[in-house]
Order: C-alpha cells, then structure tokens, then sequence
C-alpha cells in the first residue's frame, strides 16, 4: 500500500462530519447609533433572524449581546457545539448561513478550531441561547479572508448564532494502567489536544482484536445501533507516517479537523471495540486486518485507533 492508503480508504469513506439534524424584535436600543451593535429581528415561527447592517465605523472590540438567554449546559473551553449561525460583514454583506443548509454546524470551541472571536464570545453562554456577536477584524480574519467568500480585507463580522448543543470534547474518568507491553501506549492527557500514540517496535500485531479502556469514562454505554461523536486518531502497525487524526484533521484523507459523528456499525473493529465502552472514555482498538471489508483485505494492514468517546444517540 501507499503512505497511509488504507486508513485513508475506510475513514474516509466512512466518517461523517457532524451536522445534526419567538416572537419580538431583538436589539439595543442604541443599535442605530454609529459604532453599535446592530439591530438583529425574528418573527413567530421563523427560526431565522434579520441582522441589519452596522451604522458608522464598526466597533474596535469584540462585542457580545446576547439576545435569547437558554437554560442549557454552560458552554466550556474545549467544548464542542452544534449551532445554527447566520454571518454577514459590518456592511451587511452575508456570507454564511446554517439556516439555508437547515441543519446546524459543530465547531470545536475554545481551542482555535474557529476564529477567535467565536472563542472569547461563545465560552460561558449557554445552550439554548441565541448570541450576537460583533467580531473585529483582528479576532477574524484579518487581512487574509477566505478565498472566494464576501468577506474581504479588514472586516468586521456580525454574526447571529443559536446554541444547539455543548458537550465536552476531553475525556473525563478514571486512567486504566497500561500493562501489557506487547500493545501500543497512549496519552492519558485531558486537555482535549491528540493524545501521543506510541507502537513497541519490536513486538508484532496482535492477531485477533484488542479492545482497552485508556481513560474509562462513567457516561451511558455505547450499543451497536448508536451514533457516536468522537474523536480518533489511526495509524497503521509501525506505519507512524500513515497517522491520521480528527484532532488535526487531513485535507488529503478528506478528513476535517474536528469530532465526527459516525454510526458504530460503519468503521471496522468498532461493534467489537466499542460496544459496552462508556461516554467520557478513551478507548485502544487495534484493528487486524481480517476485520475489513473482504475486497480490502489483501492490501489492508492492522490498524492501532484511539477513540475518545463524547456522545452517543
């Protein structure tokens, strides 16, 4: 096989990005004053809101208003949420909206997996809430937008965003010793960054499946009909240079950096590796060949995964 050909091959086609399925006029009352937030509506029944377009110069600092309070989890650093978002420059230029795909997005929060604005305006607010946010340029983009979209040099964004959902990204239990020295050890870390994933260079694969709590987790227990929302790094059997990971995700294994939200049923060794492990837990599987699919088996290699398990419906 090629560098990294067939973790690529069934994570690939395989992982799914997470996107999860009132009444009065909202907004200051200075919202038509040069410099302050503007003005964001909503009508009875219409879950989209109407941002008008700021007055005057924008504001030189991040701006937060929230216009709905929720009643939900508090969102916390190195949480991930659902939301559903609309976004347009100070001049009212749109440029993204949730709204018309009609399902939220998820975005890691507090970590730089967005822009920085998004993580000093989000963190604290809680699930349920509907948030304006007014970004300068400098907790944006800057002077390098992305390519193709409205957004030009030196914006600043207004966004409206609805929190749909906050769950932890980083693992939460008790650290299972790691003893057996014929299998690869991995990072107890609960930082929410990539745990280090290290295989023993002189012992062979196992051969059959190998399943270990790293971190076990006291949350609800994973069944083989459940949807998972994880994080996972894999790499092939002393194939360091085959490593992919949702934590950095890879453009080249068209793999977002982010969690993902996959049906057990859908990634090899996962019925027998992840079912009866706990929500919170960080989870060894290796993964013998013999576990792909038949037509991939004869250029498949086994397979070390690290799951941290944050959810599952």
């Amino acid at each position: 096989m090629t560098r990294s050909t067939t973790a690529r091959r069934f994570v690939a086609a395989l992982a799914v990005p997470l996107l999860i399925a009132s009444a009065a006029a909202c907004g200051g009352d200075d919202s038509g004053t040069p410099g302050a937030v503007p003005a964001v509506s909503w009508e009875d029944g219409k879950k989209k809101p109407e941002i008008d377009a700021g007055v005057g110069d924008p504001p030189g600092k991040l701006k937060v208003k929230v216009l709905e309070e929720g009643d939900g989890r508090t969102v916390q650093k190195a949480d991930f949420i659902t939301a559903h978002y609309a976004g347009q420059t100070w001049k009212g230029k749109p440029f993204d909206d949730s709204y018309q795909r009609k399902l939220p997005s998820g975005f890691p929060i507090g970590t730089g997996g967005v822009i920085e604005g998004w993580d000093k305006g989000l963190v604290g607010k809680t699930v349920g809430s509907r948030v304006e946010l007014v970004i300068p340029p400098e907790l944006a983009y800057g002077d390098n937008p992305p390519q193709g979209s409205a957004i030009g040099k030196g914006d600043t964004l207004v966004f409206t965003i609805d929190i749909k959902e906050s769950v932890p990204m980083a693992p939460k239990g008790e650290k299972v010793p790691q003893d057996d020295s014929a299998l690869p050890t991995v990072g107890t870390n609960t930082d929410a960054k990539a745990p280090k994933v290290t295989i023993p260079g002189d012992a062979e694969a196992p051969g059959e499946l190998v399943s270990r709590p790293i971190i076990e987790g006291t949350g609800e227990k994973v069944t083989a009909k459940d949807t998972v929302l994880v994080n996972y790094r894999a790499v092939e059997w002393n194939k360091p240079e085959s490593e992919i990971s949702t934590w950095e995700g890879n453009p080249a294994a068209q793999m977002p950096r982010g969690p993902q939200e996959i049906p057990v049923g859908q990634m090899p060794g996962w019925e027998k590796g992840l079912v009866g492990q706990t929500v919170g837990s960080r989870v060894l599987i290796v993964v013998p060949k013999s576990e792909f699919p038949k037509e991939q088996q004869k250029q498949a290699n086994d397979v070390v995964m690290v799951v941290d398990i944050m959810k599952v419906q």
